[in-house]
C-alpha cells in the first residue's frame, strides 16, 4: 500500500495505491492522525487505486470521520471501485460516507 497527499485549496487529498488490509493500516491511520493533528481539516481520499480493502481499512475512514466531526472537519471519498463499494454496502456504511466519483467532484463539493 502506498499513500500520497496533495493540497488543492483547503482540501487535503489522501491517495491510496494497493491493499488496504491490517498489515499497513495503522502505518495509514497514523499518517492520517499526523494530518489532523497539524490542523488539515477537510479530508478526500482518493481510492482510485484501491485494490483490496479489510475491516481494518474501513476502521482507518470511521475513525477519520470521527476525529475529523470533532474539529468541525469533514471527510469525502473519492474514485471508489465497485469492489470495494461493494464492501462498504455489506457492512452497511454506504450511507456513512459522501462518495463522489472523481476528484474533482469531490474537491467541488468541499466548497470554498
Amino acid at each position: 500500500m502506498e499513500l500520497s497527499t496533495r493540497k488543492e485549496g483547503k482540501v487535503q487529498i489522501i491517495q491510496l495505491e494497493g491493499r488496504l488490509d491490517v498489515h499497513l493500516s495503522l502505518e495509514i491511520e497514523q499518517a492520517v492522525n499526523d494530518l489532523i493533528d497539524k490542523g488539515e481539516k477537510f479530508l478526500l481520499f482518493d481510492l482510485a487505486g484501491v485494490q483490496y480493502l479489510s475491516s481494518s481499512g474501513l476502521r482507518i475512514f470511521i475513525a477519520a470521520m470521527r476525529r475529523l466531526k470533532g474539529v468541525d472537519g469533514s471527510l469525502k471519498l473519492a474514485n471508489m471501485s465497485e469492489s470495494v463499494k461493494k464492501i462498504f454496502k455489506v457492512v452497511e456504511l454506504i450511507d456513512l460516507f459522501e462518495i463522489y466519483p472523481s476528484v474533482e467532484e469531490a474537491t467541488t463539493a468541499f466548497g470554498s
